[in-house]
């Protein structure tokens, strides 16, 4: 199958997944208003539209060995674009917990540093996997480098999308276990993937 015009590809599919979260979110703040409440709901969902654009990405490879047809192909072929959509979502995300911060709740404040290093951590691997997604950032690695970054950072993402949700399916939260569910079926497919690349090689 060649990449052809049918659908949606590349730009155009992060420019219609940022533009139309953010219409999401302009939609749920005019019904829930200018509030704690509406902002807690924001950093709920920015968080979980962020974590299904990620797993995508992440586990594009993993999904197209797995189903071998036109959508796991186009996902596949997009992940770059999708992993950029991430990215700009999960900022977005960072951004409603700094107007938390300052105009209700001091979220950031009522907790130790230490408590942030894993998040912060994850923050850092956002932003650089966002930068070296671009052809001009990207070359200033080696390609063997850009690998390293894209895989471990990948890697330490999911591990903190994993602890939040295994936290939230101890706690009884609603999307605890269907998103705990889709991390570990995502990881299951990256290591059957390389299962079956160590075979054929």
């Amino acid at each position: 199958m060649e990449k052809d015009q049918k659908g949606i590809w590349g730009w155009q599919l992060t420019r219609l997944i940022v533009l139309s979260t953010l219409g999401i979110f302009g939609i749920m703040l005019m019904l829930i208003g200018w509030n704690e409440e509406g902002l807690r709901m924001l950093i709920k969902w920015s968080a979980r539209i962020g974590l299904v654009f990620f797993c995508l990405a992440f586990g594009a490879r993993g999904i197209h060995l797995w189903l071998k047809n036109s959508m796991s192909f186009w996902v596949l072929m997009n992940r770059r674009y999708l992993g950029v959509s991430f990215a700009i979502i999960h900022l977005i995300h960072f951004s409603f917990l700094g107007l938390l911060q300052y105009f209700f709740y001091p979220v950031f404040t009522e907790r130790s540093f230490l408590s942030f290093i894993p998040g912060g951590i994850a923050y850092v691997f956002v932003v650089l996997l966002l930068l070296t997604s671009f052809d001009q950032y990207a070359k200033l690695l080696s390609k063997a480098n850009w690998k390293k970054l894209h895989l471990f950072g990948g890697f330490w993402i999911w591990m903190i999308f994993t602890v939040r949700y295994a936290r939230g399916a101890i706690g009884g939260e609603v999307f605890g276990i269907p998103f705990l569910i889709l991390l570990v079926g995502i990881m299951i497919l990256r290591i059957r993937m390389r299962v079956v690349k160590n075979k054929s090689t």
